[in-house]
């Protein structure tokens, strides 16, 4: 139909071929981006009336049954007042709780009291007429309002997220927005709670938004150019501002990319790694660092000989401890496995803490703190924890002889003495890992930190910076399609962040980890 509507002539020249082409194109990209823009038609009319319960199962005092979907007035109309066991017409008040009577629609038989709350198909999550039952918290009453709700016509139960996947499919939430739900579920820590909350309120969908509106603005120049910069004679200077822009934005990303992986590390766990020689007290420190005998501890060089790992809510961060083989050369070679398992360990941590044994530290040369296997782990970020300061008295010269082995200055507060056995030094020791924690993965409330929670945000970021990368390399006097195309991909790759051009793997993997009810 494109071919014939512009009549194209086969003989015609190859610069007259080209701009038909350029021009099919360009009228079926845009189409593209104006399905992408435009709203999504509710469900209502082709969704069948689902319900589910939203609380766990158990007794409690409250339990929750949620119905969505175009055949919700037969539950309310199965539902009668209390004072006077009359019906009320339908709708009743909108996000109202009202006290009712329910009852079995086939044998009329009343199921419990309890207040239902109606919700409006265009003020809704789903964008579908809900009803909320808010019922007794008895296991009883749950299955037998669940099994008369199972004998309506047209009404079945409800898939894993399907609730949340309505909202996502109408328009109602983005994909990042139904991630933080999600996250916001899972989470056990302050830390991750706001992350969270930031999330599902759709501070990172706002971010993404921006930068993709940044992309099509700078393409809809390039697009200009195409169609018209000949005939209308658009100035070389427009299009240098929607470089500059691209510029910016590149910046932009690369700035994220830096930055944001602390939202991911906070989302996933912070990794602390314990390490050092054999018998300098990690296991100790483990054990009480999670207030419990996580760890085996004896005298025994060697005894912890895989890695021990516990998961911790350290002052609303959720840090993963592990606790790591002694380092040391072997011939055991179940301990030689556990050395190399250890290394790998921290070299993948977040944050490290290498244990030193006072007494043992003393029988090294003077100008030597720690043994070369782990001198060989230590970076900038590596807490020194000098034990068993219960055992050798800590004197300025002490304190000195170790900073200058380990090329610190005396008073860096990455040098810390104590004694685990003792219980000395403990507190000071929390607190300098405390501060350490929150400088490095802080989240707060900047969107910058937002942008990345999880490797599929970061892959589709990478994806939008090669794109962004190729289009500042394109000469447009040369190949102006090539890089209006190029920021076509950039649109693309931000929009699959948050799900306007959807990956139904994704979407698929991520509503079933729901709950039924959400």
């Amino acid at each position: 139909m494109i071919w014939s509507a512009y009549n194209i002539n086969l003989f015609a020249s190859a610069r007259t071929q080209q701009a038909v082409f350029r021009q099919c194109r360009r009228s079926f990209s845009r189409s593209i981006i104006h399905l992408e823009g435009s709203k999504p038609e509710f469900r209502q009319y082709r969704t069948p009336t689902i319900y589910a319960p939203a609380t766990p199962p158990g007794k409690s005092a409250i339990a929750v049954v949620r119905i969505a979907g175009p055949q919700v007035s037969k539950v309310w109309q199965a539902t009668r007042s209390p004072r006077n066991g009359k019906h009320k017409p339908w709708p009743p008040p909108a996000r109202k709780a009202v006290l009712r009577d329910i009852y079995d629609a086939a044998t009329q038989q009343k199921l419990d009291q309890g207040l239902v709350i109606y919700f409006p198909a265009e003020s809704s999550l789903t964008a579908l007429e809900m009803l909320e039952l808010h019922l007794h918290g008895s296991t009883a009453v749950m299955k037998a309002v669940l099994r008369s709700l199972s004998t309506y016509e047209g009404f079945r139960p409800a898939d894993p997220g399907e609730f949340t996947k309505l909202a996502f499919e109408n328009g109602r939430m983005d994909l990042t927005e139904v991630e933080g739900l999600r996250d916001l579920i899972e989470s056990e820590t302050e830390a991750q709670r706001k992350l969270a909350v930031l999330q599902a309120g759709g501070e990172m969908r706002k971010a993404y938004d921006s930068m993709r509106k940044d992309i099509i603005s700078a393409m809809s120049v390039a697009e200009a150019m195409i169609d018209f910069g000949e005939d209308e004679q658009i100035e070389q200077s427009t299009f240098a501002i929607a470089v500059g822009r691209i510029h910016q934005l590149r910046d932009k990303i690369v700035e994220h990319l830096n930055k944001a992986r602390r939202a991911e590390v906070v989302r996933n766990g912070i990794r602390l790694a314990i390490f050092g020689a054999p018998n300098a007290g990690k296991s100790s420190f483990l054990n009480w660092l999670s207030q419990r005998e996580a760890s085996i501890v004896t005298a025994h060089p060697g005894t912890t000989r895989d890695i021990v790992e516990v998961s911790l809510d350290f002052h609303g961060y959720p840090v993963i401890v592990s606790d790591t083989a002694g380092l040391r050369d072997t011939s055991d070679e179940v301990e030689s496995i556990g050395v190399q398992r250890a290394k790998a360990a921290v070299v993948s941590a977040d944050v490290k803490i290498c244990m030193i044994s006072v007494v043992e530290m003393l029988k090294l040369p003077k100008e030597t703190a720690i043994d070369p296997m782990s001198a060989s782990l230590v970076d900038e970020d590596t807490l020194f924890v000098l034990n068993k300061t219960d055992l050798v008295p800590v004197t300025p010269e002490l304190r000195q002889r170790v900073a200058n082995a380990l090329g610190l200055d005396v008073e860096s507060d990455r040098l810390l003495f104590a004694s685990i056995e003792a219980r000395t030094g403990l507190d000071e020791l929390s607190g300098r890992l405390q501060r350490l924690v929150e400088e490095r993965f802080d989240v707060g409330t900047s969107t910058d930190m937002l942008l990345v929670t999880r490797e599929r945000h970061r892959f589709h970021l990478e994806e939008c910076l090669q794109c962004l990368n190729a289009f500042l390399s394109i000469d447009p006097q040369e190949d102006l399609v090539g890089a209006a195309e190029e920021l076509r991909y950039a649109a693309q790759a931000l929009g699959k962040v948050t799900g306007q051009v959807q990956v139904d793997e994704i979407l698929d993997e991520l509503f079933s980890s729901f709950c039924i009810g959400k």
